[in-house]
């Protein structure tokens, strides 16, 4: 690995372990929000119409793009074996997210999750790091 790929993938890494979960976690929040402003409505035109009209809708597809962008700069600077593990990081907080924003309970099985979730994380970005 040349010294300028060295870089530019230390450069990377931040993004995947900080902008990635956090953009995960806005993007499960806009769509419990858009869920929750479409409840009741059957699905049809006048859905579909609503949907594009709620401003929960447009801020979840403006994160999306955003999202969408950072993803590629981080898989234009790091291999996708390296970048990938560490979005499962956002499942984690989703959860707390559920919790603390919307009351959700949290299950002795979601705990088990999150913790396995954390560790594999830990235990492929420790194995990138030696190779």
């Amino acid at each position: 690995m040349t010294a300028a790929v060295f870089s530019r993938a230390r450069a990377a890494r931040p993004l995947v372990w900080l902008a990635m979960p956090l953009m995960a976690l806005a993007n499960q929040y806009l769509a419990v929000r858009t869920a929750q402003v479409l409840a009741g409505r059957p699905f049809g035109l006048d859905w579909l119409a609503a949907a594009i009209r709620a401003p929960w809708v447009q801020a979840w597809i403006g994160c999306e793009i955003v999202t969408l962008a950072i993803w590629m700069v981080v898989l234009s600077n790091l291999t996708l074996s390296a970048a990938f593990p560490m979005t499962a990081l956002g499942y984690v907080l989703v959860i707390g997210m559920g919790w603390t924003l919307f009351s959700e309970p949290v299950t002795l099985a979601e705990i088990v999750g999150g913790v396995a979730i954390l560790a594999g994380v830990w235990m492929l970005g420790d194995g990138e790091a030696k190779s």
